[in-house]
């Protein structure tokens, strides 16, 4: 049988009967504990002899096409990969998550070792089928899809990258504290924290968030919580957005009929002198010129915009997505924090961003791995947008 000349490294996790092992040092021990904790041990023993039946299983067949090496994930961050190196995941998805993250290309082979237990959104392919699909993988016969990829860098130049989401906000998941920089409009807030998602991770934890909201909003008639804390005037034009100024003011010149070579219907005049007519409301003490103001107007518009059907379907659940989703997680309306900036889109053209009022504990992580972060306390400002790098899976 044919030899390639790859190199297949494949990704391991620990299963919870091995952590748990680790630190009770026998099987009565473990059992013990276990018990105590109220877990079914029988079922811990079910998983960990499925995985390592999988795993076996996979390295075999591997093992007659290629050399494989075996690489648990506690030595991801410190693991040369070869360019021509193919990787395979065999566990749940946060593994695959994980992996990407320290990849260059390598193509990513998802293999699901325990099918009835995990749903295996990263993971399309069984044991059995792990020889062949690594063979048409070799010989450039499988299709493959980008996974996009979030970053988050603040003012120092540290940066952490997320394949499902981040998470911005307390260490220890009490109220966070910041302002909130989005659409040219910022606003302080108290939430228990900001969810910002790839369109791979939407389909959890984001998803969990808009299917909670939604349950709650069509439970509560009316608005009996809060509703006279819920302050408009909480959310200001944020005048350090360079690029949203710019694209007001041409849109105020299109409006207004400055500009002679467009030619704007009725309509658009109308609402042209309507917004400025508006922006009288949010005029300061001193005067302010006609473009400005109506810059101002446009921007405060844009406190309450909802996303519908269509503009998200292009997100979620879409691997290749080149946008992301951000959430508020239960931001809390009073004489200080608003809640107008709650959910958005970020794109290239549309970044977030979002300065910490947090003294202390406050940190960013990505992907459920908390043990990851950046320090996120008073002072430091992050912003998020599409990471240049991107995962590459087999599919």
């Amino acid at each position: 049988m044919k030899k390639y000349e790859n190199r297949i490294v494949i990704i391991t996790r620990a299963t919870r009967l091995a952590n748990v092992l680790e630190s009770q040092n026998t099987v009565a021990q473990a059992r013990f504990y276990v018990k105590q904790l109220g877990g079914d041990f029988s079922d811990y023993e079910v998983e960990h002899k499925q995985y390592n039946e999988s795993l076996r299983l996979v390295r075999q067949s591997f093992e007659e096409l290629v050399n494989v090496q075996v690489l648990d994930r506690k030595f991801l961050p410190n693991f040369i990969f070869s360019p021509d190196d193919i990787v395979v995941v065999v566990g749940q998805d946060g593994l695959v998550a994980n992996t990407l993250k320290y990849l260059y290309g390598q193509p990513v082979i998802g293999i699901n070792p325990d099918a009835a237990r995990w749903d295996g959104v990263l993971l399309p392919f069984k044991p059995p089928e792990a020889k062949k699909i690594l063979e048409e993988t070799i010989t450039g016969r499988r299709k493959f899809e980008d996974v996009c990829m979030a970053k988050a860098k603040v003012q120092n130049g540290q940066e952490l990258l997320a394949v499902n989401d981040f998470f911005i906000g307390q260490k220890s998941h009490a109220s966070a504290r910041y302002v909130i920089k989005y659409g040219g409009l910022k606003e302080n807030q108290s939430s228990s924290g900001i969810i910002v998602s790839t369109g791979l991770g939407s389909t959890g934890w984001m998803k969990s968030i808009i299917a909670g909201s939604s349950r709650i909003n069509s439970s509560v008639i009316g608005k009996p919580y809060g509703a006279f804390q819920e302050r408009d005037d909480l959310t200001e034009v944020d005048d350090e957005d360079e690029d949203e100024v710019e694209n007001d003011m041409l849109m105020y010149a299109d409006l207004s009929g400055c500009n002679d070579e467009v030619d704007n219907t009725p309509m658009e005049r109308a609402i042209g002198m309507r917004m400025l007519k508006r922006s009288s409301m949010y005029s300061l003490a001193a005067p302010i010129a006609p473009a400005a103001s109506f810059s101002r107007a446009v921007k405060l518009s844009k406190k309450k915009k909802t996303f519908g059907p269509s503009e998200l379907s292009d997100v979620v659940g879409k691997w290749s997505s080149t946008e992301l989703l951000f959430a508020v997680r239960e931001p809390f309306p009073s004489k200080t924090t608003g809640t107008n900036l709650v959910f958005g889109t970020v794109s290239p053209s549309a970044p977030l961003r979002i300065e910490s009022l947090m003294g202390e504990n406050g940190v960013i992580f990505s992907d459920g791995i908390e043990s990851d972060y950046i320090a996120f306390n008073s002072g430091t400002e992050v912003e998020i947008t599409l990471a240049e790098k991107r995962g590459r899976m087999v599919v």
